[in-house]
């Protein structure tokens, strides 16, 4: 629920607090809260760190947020046990169009 709760950033951010130490105390999937942490990042203004998030441009192709550490996010994401980010994409512009 609190992936999507985009219109609620206090609550996302309240969110991720308690899913980082459910996280740390190895209670959660490390995965939901890389996404989480991404989503409350871009809301905030500030760059992801996974490369989690996409959006949709004006003529319909997807857009990455801007992110940290260009050059290790592959490994990072795969660390964190993601796939690699273009086969993510492809996967996503399949179920969007």
């Amino acid at each position: 629920m609190a992936q999507h709760a985009d219109r609620q950033p206090d609550f996302q951010q309240e969110c991720l607090e308690l899913l980082a130490g459910a996280v740390s105390a190895g209670d959660a999937d490390p995965q939901h809260g890389a996404l989480l942490e991404d989503r409350v990042r871009i809301a905030q203004g500030e760059e992801q760190i996974f490369r989690t998030q996409l959006t949709q441009g004006p003529d319909g192709t997807l857009v990455r947020y801007p992110h940290r550490n260009p050059d290790e996010f592959e490994a990072l994401r795969a660390a964190w046990g993601f796939q690699p980010l273009e086969r993510y994409i492809e996967q996503v512009a399949a179920g969007v169009g």
